[in-house]
This record gives structure tokens, sequence and C-alpha cells, in this order.
């Protein structure tokens, strides 16, 4: 049983990778509505929050809230580690090419076993470093010929990546000791009032902005259900049952989805370098996949 756990944490990973990498083309539809990145991500993780609490309130009808002391750590996850997450990743896609922040961010892998491995003592195995190697390599031939930047923005990029590897690890801490639906619930709420005093005590300079379409406005619902709830949900629940390692290589995935996506509903290019950094994510994902295949089977037979 435990091994099959393991094997639907690999499944529930993949699944929120592929949801968070349609984030970016939401985002870009919300912008082009007239939304500002703050105005975004304020209305996207209010959504969120709402619909959390009417799927807990359905769900979990007799699970009561934490204790006030896990409270306000779940409520910090989000409100420290998922708001800065998203407010300088987000800010930077508006300001660098997308394949150069894709790239940098995703050294966050790489940093997440690092760090599990200083913190918990988790080193990593060969199977993990041989994944990690290749996912990496897949990713920056994937996205290709990066564009122009500017300094600023490339360093906000790093920051999220070592910042969003400190929140896995603080994550995989907090999260086993709530119900699924209540921590999320929180984290999301957490961000949403990050987002709200960040709205109240941003300086003029800061443009708040909403979507003026209908078409603005689905894209924040979409953001907030297909790329919020349910791939935090997805995330949480894999998290739980791989550790931070074996997460930290199949979210590697999430910018091959970024990528079709981008091609599916931007109508952007699908090279041969894509296609081949997609190969070796997915090879990696499908090599982490069996080995966790094989371990079930191992176990089921002694």
């Amino acid at each position: 049983m435990r091994s099959n756990e393991r094997a639907v944490g690999v499944a529930l990973i993949l699944m929120s990778s592929t949801a968070f990498g349609l984030a970016p083309t939401f985002a870009k539809l919300a912008y082009d509505s007239g939304a500002s990145v703050v105005g975004t991500m304020l209305a996207r993780f209010t959504v969120a929050t709402l619909l959390m609490l009417v799927v807990r309130k359905v769900s979990t009808r007799e699970v009561s809230w934490p204790t006030p002391k896990l409270f306000g750590q779940l409520f910090l996850l989000g409100a420290i580690g998922y708001f800065i997450a998203a407010l300088l990743y987000f800010t930077a896609l508006d300001r660098i090419d997308s394949g150069l922040a894709i790239v940098i961010f995703n050294c966050n892998p790489l940093i997440v076993v690092l760090l599990s491995w200083w913190i918990h003592g988790h080193k990593p195995s060969r199977l993990i470093v041989i994944c990690l190697v290749s996912t990496l390599v897949g990713v920056a031939i994937t996205v290709g010929q990066v564009g122009n930047a500017d300094t600023f923005s490339v360093v906000l990029v790093l920051i999220v990546a070592v910042e969003y590897a400190i929140y896995m690890i603080a994550s995989s801490r907090v999260l086993p000791k709530v119900d699924l639906l209540t921590g999320v619930t929180i984290v999301m709420f957490g961000a949403a009032c990050s987002f709200f005093i960040y709205w109240l005590v941003s300086p003029a300079s800061v443009a708040v902005q909403f979507p003026e379409t209908a078409l603005g406005w689905t894209s924040i619902v979409l953001i907030a259900v297909v790329s919020t709830v349910f791939p935090t949900a997805t995330f949480y629940a894999g998290l739980k049952r791989i550790g931070t390692g074996k997460t930290a290589v199949i979210t590697t995935f999430e910018p091959v989805a970024a990528i079709f996506a981008g091609v599916v509903f931007l109508s952007e290019p699908l090279t041969m370098p894509r296609i081949i950094g997609a190969i070796f994510v997915i090879g990696a994902v499908a090599a982490l996949a069996t080995a966790e295949s094989r371990n079930e089977a191992a176990i089921l037979h002694q």
C-alpha cells in the first residue's frame, strides 16, 4: 500500500505541474484584457480562497479548524511563501523573456534536493540525481533561445527559485499535520490577505488594475481554479506521498506544459529544440515513475 501511495504521488505531482503550467497562458490573457500583475494575483487568490471554503464546507463538514498555532503556520506559508513566489515570478514574467525565466526558476529542483539533504539529511539517490540532471538539461533545451532581459528581472527569478525551494521544505513539515482541504484553504487565504494588504499599501507607481473584459475575468477564474486550487491540492497530496526530492524532479514537467499551452492557445511556434527538451523531461519523469512501480512490485513479492 505504501509503494502504491508513492505511485499515486507521482501521478498527482504530474497533474499539478501540468495545471500550474497553464498559469502563464491564463495570466497573459488577463494582462491583455487590461489587468496588472497585482490585480491578477489578487483576483486569483481571492477567487481561489472562496472556492476552497465552499469545497471544504461540503467535503469535510465534521473536520474542525486547526489550533491557532498550526493555523498561523499554514497562514504564513501562504502569506509569505506563496505570496512572495507569485508576486516576484509574475512580475519578472512581465519584464523578462519567459524562456529565460523558466530556465532560471527551474534551478529550483536542485535547490530543493540540496536543502532537503542539508536540513533533513535526505541524501538523494543516484536515480534522483540522474533524473534531476536530465530534467534540467531538458528544460534548458526546451525553452530554446532566450531573449533580452535586465539584471533586476534575472535576480527576481533567482530569488523566487531559492524562496520557493524553502517554501517546499517548510510545506513538507507543516502540511502533514492537517487534512488536505483545510491546509490548502488556509494557505490560499494567507496569500489572498497578503495581496489585499499589498493593494492597500502599494504606492501610486504600482498599477493595480483588474480585467476589463469578460474574457479577462474568465481567465482569472481559470487561473484560480485550474492553475491554483486544483494544482495546489494535488501538489500537497503528492508531496505527502513521495517527499520533496522526487516532487522537485517531477515538477520540472511544468515548463513543458507551459510551452505546449503557448503553442495551442497563443500560437507560439513548436520548434525541434523544444520537442527534444520535452523528451528529456518526460523521459526523466517516466524513469522515476517506473522505479516507483518496480519498488511496489518488489515489496508485493516479499
